[in-house]
């Protein structure tokens, strides 16, 4: 295992592939002489209207349980709010887990979550 610089020993990161897409979702487009295209987004799905609408303590079980299903350990979700929007205007959350933690979580329109993480931290 990797050691950190007090000499601790880190535990291994898990990295998902959205984090690439997540750190060029703000690069620009197009060429010099032109303007960059701006993506259009589209409405928000029944999905991720649900989520939003959802009571706090419904909407942080469910992101447990994508945190969880993405293969990340978190006993609960202590703290949740809506971060923005990433790519084609997803709904991107970041959630505390009760091991201090935190996890950024992608709705997709079709109901599905996309979860990253920092780590170790």
């Amino acid at each position: 295992m990797p050691s950190a610089p007090d000499g601790a020993t880190m535990p291994p990161m898990r990295r998902l592939s959205l984090l690439p897409v997540l750190l060029l979702a703000g690069c620009g487009g197009g060429t010099p002489s032109q303007p960059a295209a701006e993506p259009t987004a589209e409405p928000p799905s029944a999905f991720q209207n649900q989520v939003a609408a959802l009571p706090e303590g419904q909407r942080k079980g469910v992101f447990i349980r994508a945190i969880r299903d993405a293969g990340f350990d978190c006993q609960g979700v202590v703290e949740a709010h809506r971060q923005g929007e990433g790519l084609s205007g997803q709904p991107l959350y970041v959630a505390q887990c009760s091991d201090k933690k935190y996890y950024g979580i992608l709705l997709g329109r079709d109901g599905t979550a996309q979860v990253v993480t920092r780590g170790d931290r």
